[in-house]
């Protein structure tokens, strides 16, 4: 979460639940405590309101009065701010948190009606999929100004190494001009953390089809002056639901089958796990779907002895032969 989205949180949160701790506030929104002191600092300089009270049953509040204004957030702070409750999952970023669900819809109520339709159009081209999937995340470059160019329908020139064009399909990185009709955020568990990879959906001039292409394999971008041509039977939801089929289809997970101890289960359940069965002493037989080999054998190794590798024999021999060769390192 950025800055201003926590800003904005923290205030809609003690406008809908009233007083709170910092330790209340930083538990919510996943943040050191100091964070929220720096933070409650940063709303006193803005003017908003809020007043301490200390001791037993204290904590942070704001007066009975107070409304937060829409009129504080710029154009660009209300897109990101209701775009970032989509991406949270059904507002699973707050802890399920219905009050300020409730406070968020009523945010989004009040926007001007200029922002309102700067946010319909935001949605309808910038899609949200945060359920797990097992790629592998990369650091997209030129995401702002594709971004602009989605939203402003400006058509693009991109230097892409990817081979989704027919035509160009062995001939490695090129020059290609595109028509931007929405942009795919795909979520990707990993350990501990939460991630994912951008998607850029576009119409190519050159073999004249849509394309799903990856932002992260766009090397250069050259924004034209030239508008993307509207095509009203293009739905983008539709369009991902196939491509994402396709893509499944080409890239399969492997399937691990681990037992893993009572010690580990803790630190194995994320992303795509499956128990198959319980174990008395507390461990379990998962199965977990991952992208690929190297990915299988990493998982396996990062877990340490909490698993054993029960199948595939592959990852259960490769396994074994890298923990041989850490041992004989480190002996």
């Amino acid at each position: 979460m950025q800055k201003t989205e926590r800003l904005v949180a923290i205030t809609l949160l003690l406008q809908a639940r009233g007083k709170m701790t910092a330790k209340r506030l930083s538990d919510i929104l996943g943040v050191s405590v100091r964070t929220i002191y720096r933070d409650i600092i940063t709303l006193s300089l803005a003017h908003v309101p809020v007043s301490m009270e200390y001791g037993p049953g204290g904590g942070y509040y704001l007066p009975e009065d107070y409304h937060l204004e829409s009129a504080i957030f710029t154009r660009e702070e209300a897109i990101s701010l209701i775009l970032s409750t989509d991406i949270s999952g059904n507002y699973n970023l707050f802890a399920g948190d219905t009050d300020l669900h409730r406070a968020l819809v009523k945010l989004e109520a009040v926007l001007p009606e200029e922002y309102q339709a700067d946010v319909r159009a935001a949605r309808d081209h910038i899609l949200i999929d945060t359920s797990a999937w097992c790629n592998q995340a990369t650091e997209p470059t030129h995401l702002e100004t594709i971004r602009a160019a989605v939203l402003g329908s400006h058509q693009l020139d991109i230097l892409y190494s990817g081979s989704s064009c027919s035509k160009f399909a062995a001939t490695g990185v090129l020059w290609r001009r595109i028509e931007p009709y929405g942009l795919v955020f795909k979520g990707l568990s990993r350990r501990h953390i939460r991630t994912g990879r951008w998607y850029l959906v576009a119409f190519c001039q050159c073999c004249q089809s849509f394309h799903m292409l990856r932002v992260s394999d766009i090397e250069q971008v050259f924004v034209r002056e030239e508008l993307t041509v509207p095509r009203p039977d293009f739905n983008l939801r539709a369009y991902w639901r196939e491509a994402r089929k396709q893509l499944e289809r080409r890239y399969p997970p492997i399937s691990l089958k681990l037992h893993v101890s009572a010690r580990g289960r803790q630190s194995i359940f994320h992303g795509d796990i499956q128990i198959l069965k319980e174990n008395a002493d507390g461990g379990a037989i998962v199965q977990v779907n991952v992208e690929s080999l190297d990915d299988a054998i990493s998982y396996a190794l990062g877990l340490g002895t909490a698993v054993t590798v029960l199948e595939p024999s592959q990852v259960r021999d490769a396994v074994a032969t890298a923990a041989h060769a850490i041992a004989s390192i480190y002996s």
